[in-house]
């Protein structure tokens, strides 16, 4: 008698039905984690843009106020693109203040994280998982 070789139907279903709960379980892992370094990079840009409004108000004793990446990059010399979020800095003159916000692309509004003139970090919406140690 021939003895056949390979795998029944049971056991390729029993394997497949293993392989789709751990995706189940990774997945949602995978884009927590990409999630966290997109917020990462956000906290490196924004560290990026006090640095260079301090280096800004030291010589021209005032901050910039600018509306997006772009502008932030002529104003202040900070390459701030990212995929996942807007950059935009609000500064006044009156109090010698400014705010740097990293606003998410998608997602809801409250979505951004934010740094003042003195290091503070707060953050909103999803994002506030993401809040830095000052």
């Amino acid at each position: 008698m021939k003895t056949k070789k390979g795998f029944t139907l049971t056991e390729i279903l029993i394997a497949a039905v293993i392989v789709a709960i751990l995706g189940g379980v990774a997945i949602p892992q995978v884009s927590k984690a990409k999630a966290r370094a997109s917020a990462a990079q956000a906290v490196a840009y924004l560290r990026n843009i006090k640095t260079s409004e301090k280096m800004y108000y030291a010589k021209w004793k005032n901050y910039v106020g600018v509306a997006n990446a772009a502008a932030v990059k002529a104003a202040l010399g900070v390459d701030a693109q990212s995929k996942d979020y807007n950059f935009s800095i609000v500064a006044s003159t009156a109090t010698n203040t400014f705010t740097a916000t990293a606003a998410k692309k998608t997602g809801v509004a409250a979505d951004k994280i934010t740094l003042d003139q003195d290091g503070t970090f707060t953050a909103g919406g999803t994002e506030s998982t993401y809040k830095p140690a000052n």
